[in-house]
């Protein structure tokens, strides 16, 4: 199995970040995270994304998770880039035509490697409940999915360092669960972890 999560972007650590997914690799990017946008804010973020990826020598393709032929055209990619937004909005597109289970099949045989950041990496935590501490989860609807993907054994909680809203309620959700002895993953916003056949690294 090959993560790649941070908070804002690849963080620092461009090169660790080509390292998990491959140099040259075929990269899957997902910007469901912001379907509670407007259609310009979203083509504007697959746009960004894109960039960011061809910048870094990968090949860029625009994967939207809801789209029923998603598990089909996950064949053709080596890993994902899982833009940030709400968490709970990414968790219902990724349900939606159950990308979810093939992507977490193919992530779990190392066929698929997965880099995400802010949303895009707190959702593969098993339990999103404690997100709604910062993110709305009823920007997904009236019954929001709180299961994560469970690609991570434990809450990851992003953006701890900043002095913005965001990262003052994740910084806030930090301090409760190291209070209620909750392990789990903090990252910062220049920082990244990745895990490589299930060795934790930080950045």
């Amino acid at each position: 199995m090959r993560l790649f999560l941070s908070s804002l972007g690849f963080g620092d650590h461009p090169d660790a970040l080509v390292g998990v997914v491959g140099a040259g690799a075929r990269i899957g990017v997902v910007v469901n995270a912001v379907d509670d946008r407007p259609a310009a804010d979203r083509a504007l973020a697959v746009e960004i994304e894109s960039d960011e990826m061809a910048r870094l020598g990968l090949r860029p393709v625009h994967l939207d998770v809801r789209d029923p032929d998603s598990a089909r055209l996950l064949d053709g990619l080596d890993a994902l880039w899982v833009r940030g937004g709400n968490t709970f909005v990414l968790r219902a597109a990724l349900s939606d035509a159950d990308t979810d289970t093939a992507i977490v099949d193919r992530v779990r045989a190392g066929t698929l490697a997965w880099a995400g950041y802010s949303a895009g990496a707190a959702v593969l935590s098993p339990d999103l409940r404690y997100v709604s501490e910062v993110d709305d989860p009823s920007a997904a609807g009236p019954s929001p999915i709180t299961t994560g993907l469970g690609l991570v054994d434990r809450p990851v909680v992003p953006h701890v360092d900043g002095s913005y809203d965001e990262a003052l309620r994740c910084a806030a959700l930090s301090a409760r669960l190291t209070r209620e002895d909750v392990d789990h993953l903090r990252i910062g916003d220049r920082d990244a972890v990745t895990v490589v056949d299930g060795v934790v690294t930080r950045h």
